[in-house]
Protein backbone atom coordinates (compact mmCIF):
# COMPACT_ATOMS: atom_id res chain seq x y z
CA UNK A 1 0.00 0.00 0.00
CA UNK A 2 1.45 3.45 -0.83
CA UNK A 3 2.05 5.87 1.88
CA UNK A 4 0.64 9.25 1.68
CA UNK A 5 3.02 11.58 3.80
CA UNK A 6 2.02 14.65 6.27
CA UNK A 7 2.60 17.11 3.15
CA UNK A 8 0.67 14.90 0.37
CA UNK A 9 -2.39 14.76 2.70
CA UNK A 10 -2.25 18.57 3.05
CA UNK A 11 -1.58 18.79 -0.86
CA UNK A 12 -4.86 16.53 -1.10
CA UNK A 13 -7.04 18.55 1.36
CA UNK A 14 -6.47 21.93 -0.73
CA UNK A 15 -7.46 20.24 -3.94
CA UNK A 16 -10.34 23.34 -5.03
CA UNK A 17 -13.61 22.03 -6.63
CA UNK A 18 -15.37 24.51 -9.11
CA UNK A 19 -18.83 24.77 -9.73
CA UNK A 20 -18.30 25.74 -13.70
CA UNK A 21 -21.57 25.28 -15.19
CA UNK A 22 -22.19 28.49 -14.22
CA UNK A 23 -19.05 29.96 -14.47
CA UNK A 24 -18.89 31.21 -11.21
CA UNK A 25 -15.69 31.82 -9.57
CA UNK A 26 -17.39 29.39 -6.40
CA UNK A 27 -14.92 27.50 -4.88
CA UNK A 28 -14.01 25.40 -1.68
CA UNK A 29 -11.80 22.89 -0.15
CA UNK A 30 -12.78 19.01 -0.64
CA UNK A 31 -15.29 18.31 2.23
CA UNK A 32 -15.01 21.55 3.86
CA UNK A 33 -17.08 22.09 6.74
CA UNK A 34 -16.29 25.42 7.46
CA UNK A 35 -17.85 29.00 6.06
CA UNK A 36 -13.89 30.16 5.86
CA UNK A 37 -13.01 27.17 3.74
CA UNK A 38 -15.71 28.67 0.95
CA UNK A 39 -14.59 31.90 -1.17
CA UNK A 40 -16.01 34.04 -4.18
CA UNK A 41 -13.68 35.76 -6.38
CA UNK A 42 -10.73 34.89 -4.16
CA UNK A 43 -12.39 36.69 -1.06
CA UNK A 44 -13.61 34.58 1.91
CA UNK A 45 -15.18 35.60 5.31
CA UNK A 46 -12.69 36.54 7.94
CA UNK A 47 -10.54 38.38 5.28
CA UNK A 48 -9.43 41.69 5.43
CA UNK A 49 -10.47 43.63 2.33
CA UNK A 50 -7.78 45.07 2.62
CA UNK A 51 -6.18 42.23 1.12
CA UNK A 52 -7.79 42.81 -1.93
CA UNK A 53 -8.22 46.44 -2.38
CA UNK A 54 -6.77 49.63 -1.68
CA UNK A 55 -8.59 51.55 1.59
CA UNK A 56 -8.75 54.23 -1.15
CA UNK A 57 -11.12 52.21 -3.30
CA UNK A 58 -12.99 51.10 0.02
CA UNK A 59 -13.58 53.97 1.48
CA UNK A 60 -14.40 55.01 -2.14
CA UNK A 61 -17.27 52.09 -2.35
CA UNK A 62 -18.83 53.58 0.64
CA UNK A 63 -19.76 56.38 -0.89
CA UNK A 64 -23.00 54.51 -2.42
CA UNK A 65 -23.17 51.69 0.40
CA UNK A 66 -26.58 50.74 2.08
CA UNK A 67 -26.46 50.36 5.92
CA UNK A 68 -28.63 48.05 8.46
CA UNK A 69 -29.98 48.93 11.64
CA UNK A 70 -27.99 51.37 13.52
CA UNK A 71 -25.24 51.13 10.58
CA UNK A 72 -24.26 48.10 12.39
CA UNK A 73 -23.24 46.48 8.74
CA UNK A 74 -22.69 48.51 6.12
CA UNK A 75 -23.10 46.26 2.00
CA UNK A 76 -20.60 47.88 -0.49
CA UNK A 77 -20.23 47.08 -4.11
CA UNK A 78 -16.43 46.92 -4.95
CA UNK A 79 -14.53 47.34 -8.24
CA UNK A 80 -15.41 43.71 -10.16
CA UNK A 81 -12.62 42.50 -11.97
CA UNK A 82 -14.26 39.48 -12.81
CA UNK A 83 -15.57 38.55 -16.25
CA UNK A 84 -17.86 35.78 -14.62
CA UNK A 85 -20.11 38.39 -12.36
CA UNK A 86 -22.01 41.64 -13.24
CA UNK A 87 -21.14 42.82 -9.46
CA UNK A 88 -19.94 41.87 -6.43
CA UNK A 89 -20.83 43.14 -3.17
CA UNK A 90 -19.36 42.39 0.09
CA UNK A 91 -20.74 43.31 4.11
CA UNK A 92 -18.78 44.71 6.28
CA UNK A 93 -18.43 47.21 9.87
CA UNK A 94 -18.22 50.55 8.99
CA UNK A 95 -16.28 51.38 12.02
CA UNK A 96 -13.50 47.97 11.55
CA UNK A 97 -10.15 49.77 10.11
CA UNK A 98 -9.28 46.46 9.32
CA UNK A 99 -12.49 46.29 7.37
CA UNK A 100 -13.35 42.41 7.99
CA UNK A 101 -15.47 40.39 5.71
CA UNK A 102 -18.86 38.77 7.24
CA UNK A 103 -20.58 38.33 3.48
CA UNK A 104 -19.69 38.15 0.13
CA UNK A 105 -22.13 37.85 -2.50
CA UNK A 106 -21.63 37.31 -6.60
CA UNK A 107 -24.39 38.51 -8.89
CA UNK A 108 -25.06 37.62 -12.01
CA UNK A 109 -27.92 39.16 -14.38
CA UNK A 110 -30.79 37.47 -16.07
CA UNK A 111 -32.88 40.17 -16.67
CA UNK A 112 -36.23 38.89 -17.83
CA UNK A 113 -34.70 35.66 -17.95
CA UNK A 114 -35.70 34.49 -14.73
CA UNK A 115 -36.51 31.06 -16.53
CA UNK A 116 -33.01 30.47 -17.37
CA UNK A 117 -31.61 31.55 -14.11
CA UNK A 118 -33.85 29.09 -12.22
CA UNK A 119 -32.68 26.41 -14.28
CA UNK A 120 -29.17 27.80 -13.46
CA UNK A 121 -29.71 27.94 -9.81
CA UNK A 122 -30.73 24.12 -9.59
CA UNK A 123 -27.61 23.30 -11.41
CA UNK A 124 -25.76 24.95 -8.42
CA UNK A 125 -28.09 23.57 -5.91
CA UNK A 126 -27.56 20.34 -7.24
CA UNK A 127 -23.51 20.24 -6.87
CA UNK A 128 -23.47 21.75 -3.53
CA UNK A 129 -25.57 18.60 -2.12
CA UNK A 130 -23.16 16.73 -3.57
CA UNK A 131 -20.11 18.54 -2.56
CA UNK A 132 -21.17 19.31 1.05
CA UNK A 133 -22.94 17.04 3.49
CA UNK A 134 -22.45 18.98 6.92
CA UNK A 135 -25.42 21.26 6.18
CA UNK A 136 -29.18 21.79 6.83
CA UNK A 137 -30.74 22.85 3.61
CA UNK A 138 -33.88 25.60 2.92
CA UNK A 139 -35.72 26.36 0.69
CA UNK A 140 -37.59 29.71 1.09
CA UNK A 141 -39.52 31.22 -2.06
CA UNK A 142 -40.76 34.89 -0.86
CA UNK A 143 -40.80 38.50 -1.26
CA UNK A 144 -37.86 40.04 -1.88
CA UNK A 145 -37.31 41.73 1.00
CA UNK A 146 -35.20 44.65 -0.63
CA UNK A 147 -38.66 46.18 -2.43
CA UNK A 148 -40.85 47.97 -0.07
CA UNK A 149 -43.26 47.34 -2.62
CA UNK A 150 -43.48 43.85 -2.16
CA UNK A 151 -44.13 42.87 -5.69
CA UNK A 152 -40.39 41.32 -6.38
CA UNK A 153 -40.16 38.12 -5.71
CA UNK A 154 -36.97 35.87 -4.60
CA UNK A 155 -36.60 31.51 -5.45
CA UNK A 156 -34.17 30.63 -2.45
CA UNK A 157 -31.83 28.14 -1.14
CA UNK A 158 -30.22 28.17 1.88
CA UNK A 159 -27.52 25.82 2.93
CA UNK A 160 -26.52 26.46 6.56
CA UNK A 161 -23.35 24.94 7.70
CA UNK A 162 -23.25 22.90 10.99
CA UNK A 163 -20.22 24.90 11.96
CA UNK A 164 -22.08 28.38 11.51
CA UNK A 165 -22.84 30.65 8.78
CA UNK A 166 -24.77 29.65 5.67
CA UNK A 167 -24.33 29.48 2.10
CA UNK A 168 -27.38 31.00 -0.27
CA UNK A 169 -28.28 30.55 -4.32
CA UNK A 170 -31.51 32.90 -4.98
CA UNK A 171 -32.98 33.99 -8.41
CA UNK A 172 -34.76 37.25 -7.94
CA UNK A 173 -37.71 38.59 -10.35
CA UNK A 174 -37.89 42.48 -10.02
CA UNK A 175 -41.34 44.40 -9.61
CA UNK A 176 -41.93 46.84 -12.14
CA UNK A 177 -42.19 49.55 -9.51
CA UNK A 178 -38.09 49.05 -8.61
CA UNK A 179 -37.32 48.39 -11.95
CA UNK A 180 -38.48 51.77 -13.06
CA UNK A 181 -37.56 53.48 -9.99
CA UNK A 182 -33.80 51.96 -9.20
CA UNK A 183 -33.51 50.36 -12.13
CA UNK A 184 -33.19 47.07 -10.56
CA UNK A 185 -33.04 43.78 -13.23
CA UNK A 186 -33.72 40.31 -12.83
CA UNK A 187 -30.27 38.54 -11.04
CA UNK A 188 -29.28 35.39 -9.42
CA UNK A 189 -27.13 35.72 -6.75
CA UNK A 190 -24.80 33.24 -4.61
CA UNK A 191 -23.55 34.86 -1.41
CA UNK A 192 -21.62 33.18 1.70
CA UNK A 193 -22.45 35.09 4.95
CA UNK A 194 -20.60 34.18 8.05
CA UNK A 195 -22.15 33.04 11.71
CA UNK A 196 -22.02 36.91 12.90
CA UNK A 197 -23.91 37.91 10.20
CA UNK A 198 -26.33 35.25 10.46
CA UNK A 199 -27.05 35.96 13.97
CA UNK A 200 -27.59 39.71 13.25
CA UNK A 201 -29.70 38.91 10.23
CA UNK A 202 -32.01 35.89 12.74
CA UNK A 203 -33.08 39.49 14.56
CA UNK A 204 -34.17 42.61 13.63
CA UNK A 205 -31.78 44.18 11.41
CA UNK A 206 -33.88 46.74 9.73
Amino acid sequence: MTHIGHSGKVMIMKIFLSILILILNFQSWTKADDIRDFEIEGITIGDSLLEHFDESEIKSSYKKASFYKNNTFAVIFVTNKSKKYDRVQITLKPDDDKHEVFAIEGIIDFDKKIDECKKKKLSIIEDINHLFTDHERLDDDSTYTADQTNNSFSYNTYFFLNTGGFISVSCTEMGKEVRKSRGWSDELAIAVTSEEMENFLRGDPF
